[in-house]
């Protein structure tokens, strides 16, 4: 992990932050095929893949085993996600989800062991995840999926939000998932300090002009929403033909209304998921999309 410091106050200009190897793209066949060749030698460096596995000799079956973290059905139908890089905040995310009316996971418990590996002991959520049945659905179901997320979407958006906080649901930090990279920081107590978060992360050649032109860019009267911030169809998991659970909320909480929306681009998933959109999100937000994008030039990612 590559570390700064953190500034005493988190409304300051000066807004440090730190970043921890995080989920990476879709990428070319040469480069998938390289990513695979990695995991075969024990050297993967994603977490953002997944694959079953075989069904363990105590009758519990790993859902998903990648770089340092597993997903492990057991016999009860009880789930334990466990690993270094897991988010002890996400059991509150999961929480606040299900107040809100989501259909998550119900988290039974949340510690972190003594050889510091976070384990989120969780039900199972029946279905299969939608990037493994988009393939092989029709249109109209895919379209059906979509109208479905968008009524999640609307419940999510309608909760009221703790007052002057802009964080994870737990308001322990900022967690921002960007190409390569996790990016933390403080938890922010308006739309002014977080637009500071996210200009303190240009990199430093990046002109003055252009830091300015940024700047001028950023609003600061956006409503602040429960944000999943990674609907991917990995994500959604589906049983005859209906969303049965949102999983993986570890970069959810509490921010500006088109957060959801450009994290929805920028998040790995495939082009055609993407185009779907239209049908997903209940409001778009093209002009922050093209701030979002526009700062991701000059920043680290």
């Amino acid at each position: 992990m590559d570390n700064a410091d953190v500034p005493k106050d988190p409304n300051s200009g000066i807004y440090a932050v730190s970043r921890s190897r995080g989920k990476q793209p879709g990428e070319s066949r040469l480069t998938a095929r390289i990513r695979e060749r990695r995991k075969a030698d024990g050297k993967a460096r994603s977490s953002d893949e997944s694959e079953a596995e075989d069904e363990l000799a105590s009758g519990a079956v790993v859902l998903h085993k990648l770089f340092n973290r597993s997903v492990v059905l057991y016999p009860n139908n009880t789930v334990i996600k466990s690993g270094h890089r897991i988010v002890l905040g996400e059991a509150e995310a999961l929480k606040t989800a299900a107040r809100a009316g989501v259909l998550v996971p119900t988290v039974h418990k949340a510690y972190t062991a003594p050889d510091g590996r976070v384990n989120l002991c969780m039900d199972y959520v029946p279905g299969e995840s939608l990037d493994k049945l988009w393939p092989v659905i029709s249109d109209n179901e895919k379209i059906n999926i979509a109208h479905q997320l968008r009524a999640i979407l609307e419940r999510m958006r309608s909760v009221d939000p703790p007052r002057d906080l802009i964080s994870a649901c737990d308001g322990t930090e900022i967690r921002d998932s960007r190409v390569y990279f996790t990016y933390h920081a403080p938890a922010c107590r308006g739309e002014h300090a977080f637009n500071e978060y996210l200009l303190s992360s240009l990199e430093a050649p990046t002109p003055p002009l252009v830091r300015e032109a940024l700047s001028r860019g950023l609003r600061t009267d956006h409503r602040i929403v429960l944000s999943h911030c990674d609907l991917a169809p990995r994500n959604i998991i589906v049983q005859d033909g209906k969303i049965t659970g949102l999983v993986d909320w570890e970069d959810s909480g509490w921010y500006p209304e088109y957060w959801e929306y450009v994290k929805f681009f920028q998040r790995p998933s495939t082009h055609e998921w993407k185009r779907y959109a239209e049908h997903i999100f209940p409001e778009f937000y093209h002009d922050e999309l093209i701030q979002y994008f526009a700062m991701a030039r000059w920043q680290s990612s």
